[in-house]
């Protein structure tokens, strides 16, 4: 390891514990993004940092300095976008007024859009239990008609918190029996599939929801104990679903060497910051910056479906450019199959180092929906954010393109039936009603 690696690892890291410890400091901390976001790239990125700045050869010298400096100013630009000066106008309380019976009923179309989508991708392993199974899920080729459904099925965890949280405020415990649906769905998932993101999603929109609505917070010496083990997760999660799934040996997930798979991240490990050390210098090298037109291109791919308007066309409204991931390079380097460029990797291929303040934004519209979910008690930024949290988690340490299903799928819409009064009331929202009007 150079003398440089370990000061670019050291300013990382500090930026790392600067958001953790920022978390603490305030009872809330926990469910802010500064916290949440310092606990995943400490958690995850860093670990990854330090086995491959360990291995002098496994990517490009270059190319794991810039990764540090992204990695830290993308930490860095979470915290000042967080801290940032909050307009007047976010401290106002809430003037909007909420139907309790509209906002559930549009989790209920939500849920039963979820289930359709989640029954139909469940069907194409042969149904539920098969979709669990080791000739399920994993095995299906994740192109046409498992990506439709996988979309609709992306609806579930929004109902889920529409109805939980008008549930809860109405005092009905009949109206948490369709949250609870999403909910068992969601531990079949984490059980067996072993998926990290549906675990986080789970879990936070859940402690959110609870917050909102109640004003509960788990335990500090709680939160301090199940960092490590969530950390931990992160990488056992790969080798826990290789035999959690139905039809495969439970027993074998006793013998799982938790030492030694956490140790093997720290020697060094082709994962997720190894590819970003790759794209940021294969961008550097051939001057492939996108300048704002992946952000067009990733909304037409994940938004204008092929199968209805024809790959033609869904070609012709793409902006043609070359990316570092599909390109020629001078290492003979290539991503791996379903490899994520994480989110400094992707921001550095639209503007250089600048990119990192697309982090501040981020932070800014989460400090925004958080402000006006804990001041301005507004149920729909309360819902926004426990989808945004995880979303924005995905979007730091995955790619960050991650937020743009809570952007697209859920907050603009409902934004937009806010203004023409679809879900709009006269009732506050946290004025208890009976659902028995439902």
């Amino acid at each position: 390891m150079t003398i440089l690696s370990v000061i670019l690892l050291a300013a990382f890291a500090g930026s790392c514990f600067l958001l953790i410890v920022d978390g603490f400091r305030r009872r809330t901390g926990i469910l802010e993004l500064p916290f949440l976001a310092g606990g995943a790239m400490a958690g995850y990125l860093l670990p990854q940092a330090i086995g491959v700045a360990r291995n002098v050869g496994m990517a490009p010298q270059a190319g794991i300095y810039k990764a540090l400096i992204m990695c830290t100013l993308c930490t860095l630009a979470t915290y000042f976008g967080w801290h940032w000066h909050a307009p007047d106008k976010w401290l106002q309380p809430s003037t909007r007024r909420y139907s309790n019976g509209g906002l559930y009923a549009l989790g209920i179309v939500l849920l039963a859009i979820g289930l359709v989508g989640y029954l139909k991708l469940s069907a194409l392993s042969g149904g539920i239990a098969a979709h669990y199974s080791k000739q399920g899920s994993y095995a299906l080729t994740w192109s046409g008609l498992p990506v439709v459904y996988y979309f609709f099925s992306m609806y579930l965890m929004p109902a889920m918190v529409l109805c939980s949280l008008v549930a809860i405020k109405s005092k009905s415990i009949v109206g948490l029996i369709a949250p609870g649906i999403v909910v068992a769905i969601q531990l079949a998932t984490l059980i067996f599939l072993g998926r990290r993101t549906d675990a986080v999603a789970l879990f936070l929109s859940v402690a959110c929801i609870l917050y909102f609505s109640r004003g509960w917070l788990p335990p500090r010496l709680l939160v301090y104990a199940l960092i490590p083990v969530g950390a931990a997760a992160l990488y056992l999660a790969p080798v826990y679903r290789a035999h959690s799934e139905i039809g495969n040996d439970p027993n074998a997930i006793n013998d799982i060497d938790s030492a030694t798979t956490v140790h093997s991240v720290l020697t060094g490990t082709r994962g997720e910051f190894w590819t970003a050390c790759y794209l940021i210098q294969i961008t550097d090298d051939n001057f492939l910056y996108q300048y704002g037109i992946g952000f067009y291109n990733t909304f037409i791919n994940y938004y204008i479906p092929k199968m209805i308007v024809g790959p033609d066309v869904k070609a012709a409204l793409l902006i043609p450019i070359p990316v570092a991931d599909h390109i020629a390079n001078d290492y003979a380097w290539e991503i791996p199959l379903g490899m994520v460029p994480t989110g400094p990797g992707s921001v550095y291929q639209q503007f250089w180092f600048f990119g990192a303040v697309l982090y501040f934004y981020l932070a800014r519209f989460l400090k925004y929906l958080w402000t006006r979910s804990t001041v301005g008690k507004d149920l729909l930024s309360q819902a926004t954010y426990a989808l945004a949290a995880t979303a924005a988690l995905a979007s730091i340490v995955n790619d960050f393109y991650a937020i743009y299903i809570t952007l697209f799928m859920f907050w603009l819409p409902l934004l937009l039936f806010s203004r023409i009064g679809l879900i709009s009331g006269q009732t506050p929202v946290a004025q208890p009603i009976g659902l028995a009007r439902l």
